[in-house]
C-alpha cells in the first residue's frame, strides 16, 4: 500500500484517464456510420458548457449517460449507437445504423447542444461483408478523383472520391468481411478520423488565402522604408511612424496566424498518423487514399507553414530596421550634441577673452584711480620735503599697477580654487 506522505502528482489522473478517453467501440459486419463535425468558439470553457448542455438534451430523453468526465460519451436512442467526442476546438458525433438507414439528421442526436457551434464537415461510411467494395457502386464515385485501394495489408478495401454528395455527406465504401470485429471497429474509426482530420488540416489554407495580400503588402512597405532609411529620404519620425504601423500589423497578423497554422499542421500530423495506419495496397484503377490526400492537403499545410516563415522573417526584418534606425537616431544626436559642445567651448572662449579684457581694463582703471589718491595723499608730505610730485607719481605707477595686477589675479586663483 502506497505510504501516505507520498502524494499524487496533480495531473496523474487525468494522464492515466486520457489512454481510455476515446475507447474503440465494437461495430457488426454490416453497417452505415455517420459522423459530424462542428468547430467551436475560441471562447473560456466552450467544453465545458457544451458537455453540460449536452447532458442536459440527453437526461431530456431519458437516457443514461456514463458518470465520468471523459472526452467521449456513448449512449443508445432510436435503434442508434451515438458517440460525442469533445476535442479541443471541435466536437464531432457519430452514430451508427443499419446499412439502409436513410436519416442524416436524427433528431435523438441531441444537437441543440451545440447552439454556438459551427457545422464543419459530414461524412458517411457503409461497412459490407464483402471481400471487396462491389464494382457496381464505383460508377457511382467521380473517376476523376477515385480512390480505391486496399486496406489493413490488404484484408479489406476502401473505395471514395471525397465529394460531398447531394445530402451534404462525403461517401466512403468499405469491404471489411475479412477483418475480425476488433479490427473492423478500428479500420471505421481510422476512416472516420481521416475525413476529420483532413478537413481540420485544411482549416488554415483558406486563412492563408486570405492574409496573403495583406502580408504581401507589409513586405512591401517594409522595402520602402528600408530604401528610405538607406537614402535618407523620410524624416526620422515619419520612418519611426511607419515601422511602429508595420510592427503592430505583423503582431496583428500573428495573433490570426499564430494558432490556426499551428493547429493545422498538428492536425496534418495526426492525418498522416492515420493514413499510415490504413496500410494501403494500390489498386489499378483510382488512387489511394494517402496518395489522394497527401497531393492536396500537403501543399497547403506547405502554404500556411510558408505564411508563417515569410512573418517570421518580416518580424525580423523590422527589428533589424528598427535597429538601424536607433543606430541612425543615435549618429544624429551625436552629431547634435557636439555641435552643441562646439557652440558651448566657442562661447566659453569668448567669455574667457572678455574676461581677460574686462581685467586687463579694470587694472587699468583701478591703477588709475589708484595713483589719483596716491596724488592727493602724497600732495601735503611732497610739499614739505620739496620732492617733485610728478616725478614721484611716475615712480609709483608701475608699482601700483602690478600691485593691482597681482591683487586681481590671486582674486582669480581663489575663484577657481572654491569652483
Amino acid at each position: 500500500m502506497k505510504p501516505d506522505f507520498i502524494a499524487d502528482h496533480q495531473y496523474r489522473a487525468a494522464i492515466e484517464a486520457e489512454l481510455h478517453a476515446r475507447p474503440v467501440e465494437l461495430v457488426g459486419a454490416t453497417l452505415r456510420a455517420r459522423r459530424l463535425v462542428f468547430a467551436m468558439p475560441p471562447t473560456p470553457d466552450v467544453m465545458r458548457q457544451a458537455i453540460a448542455r449536452f447532458r442536459e438534451a440527453v437526461a431530456a430523453r431519458d437516457v443514461d449517460l456514463p458518470e465520468h468526465d471523459g472526452r467521449q460519451l456513448s449512449y443508445r436512442c432510436d435503434d442508434l449507437a451515438i458517440t460525442w467526442e469533445f476535442h479541443t476546438e471541435f466536437i464531432t458525433v457519430s452514430w451508427l445504423s443499419e446499412l439502409t438507414d436513410q436519416e442524416n439528421w436524427p433528431p435523438c442526436l441531441c444537437l441543440e447542444a451545440l447552439q454556438n457551434g459551427q457545422f464543419v464537415a459530414a461524412s458517411r461510411i457503409d461497412v459490407t461483408g464483402g471481400m471487396r467494395v462491389d464494382p457496381a457502386l464505383l460508377p457511382g464515385f467521380q473517376l476523376t478523383s477515385l480512390c480505391l485501394a486496399g486496406v489493413a495489408d490488404d484484408a479489406g478495401e476502401v473505395a471514395t472520391d471525397f465529394v460531398v454528395n447531394q445530402d451534404g455527406f462525403t461517401r466512403l465504401e468499405a469491404a471489411c468481411g475479412n477483418l475480425t470485429s476488433f479490427k473492423r471497429s478500428v479500420m471505421v474509426r481510422r476512416l472516420l478520423e481521416v475525413e476529420t482530420y483532413r478537413v481540420m488540416a485544411l482549416m488554415g489554407l483558406p486563412l492563408a488565402r486570405q492574409l496573403s495580400p495583406a502580408l504581401r503588402a507589409a513586405e512591401e512597405e517594409l522595402t520602402a522604408v528600408t530604401e528610405s532609411l538607406g537614402y535618407a529620404t523620410d524624416s526620422v519620425q515619419t520612418s519611426l511612424d511607419r515601422l511602429h504601423a508595420l510592427s503592430v500589423q505583423t503582431g496583428q497578423l500573428g495573433e490570426r496566424m499564430g494558432y490556426r497554422f499551428a493547429a493545422s499542421s498538428a492536425y496534418g500530423a495526426v492525418l498522416r498518423n492515420r493514413l499510415s495506419e490504413l496500410n494501403e495496397i494500390p489498386r489499378d484503377q483510382g488512387s489511394t487514399l494517402a496518395g489522394y490526400i497527401g497531393d492536396r492537403v500537403e501543399p497547403a499545410l506547405a502554404t500556411c507553414a510558408a505564411m508563417e516563415k515569410r512573418l517570421h522573417v518580416l518580424s525580423g526584418k523590422i527589428a533589424n530596421s528598427t535597429e538601424l534606425l536607433n543606430a541612425r537616431i543615435g549618429l544624429d544626436m551625436q552629431v547634435q550634441n557636439k555641435a552643441v559642445l562646439d557652440t558651448i567651448a566657442a562661447t566659453a572662449e569668448s567669455q574667457f577673452r572678455l574676461q581677460r579684457t574686462v581685467e586687463g581694463l579694470s587694472t587699468i582703471a583701478i591703477s588709475y584711480y589708484l595713483i589719483g589718491i596716491l596724488g592727493y595723499t602724497l600732495a601735503g608730505p611732497l610739499g614739505i620735503l620739496h620732492l617733485d610730485k610728478v616725478l614721484v607719481l611716475s615712480i609709483a605707477a608701475p608699482a601700483a599697477v602690478l600691485a593691482v595686477w597681482l591683487t586681481m589675479r590671486s582674486i582669480r586663483k581663489r575663484h577657481a580654487t572654491h569652483n
